[in-house]
């Protein structure tokens, strides 16, 4: 039974790659302090410690200590209808990294170990 089951997941996930069905992550629920509209960057993991927040297209965030210095801290979505693209570099120059809509990094990971700009809206 246990490798029927195996089998008929692997299908479907098969199936649903095949035909490039694309399943969005689960909502989260919002930090209590992160305000609605916004992508929230905290300086601790797991939404603690001080949070700052912005609204729109950012071309230069360096000057926001949670952005400039985002390695081990987290960050989260807030935004009112759309992802997010964060960059590394300012001026959205670089690879891009999407947070979506309703969603969060409880923990941002070396390999975007500063903030600097952003884009909303671009996927």
């Amino acid at each position: 039974m246990f490798k029927k089951t195996v089998a008929a997941l692997a299908m479907a996930a098969g199936i649903a790659l095949s035909t490039g069905v694309v399943l969005a992550p689960a909502a989260q629920a919002a930090p209590s302090d992160c305000n609605a509209g916004g992508l929230c960057v905290y300086w601790n993991a797991n939404y603690s410690g001080a949070v700052q927040t912005v609204y729109q297209d950012n071309d230069d965030l360096s000057m926001y200590s949670n952005f400039n210095d985002s390695l081990g801290g987290s960050a989260f979505n807030n935004g009112n209808s759309c992802n997010v693209v964060v960059y590394a570099q300012k001026y959205a120059q670089g690879q891009g990294w999407i947070l979506y809509r309703g969603q969060g990094w409880t923990q941002i990971q070396s390999n975007l170990p500063q903030i600097l700009s952003n884009r909303w809206c671009t996927v």
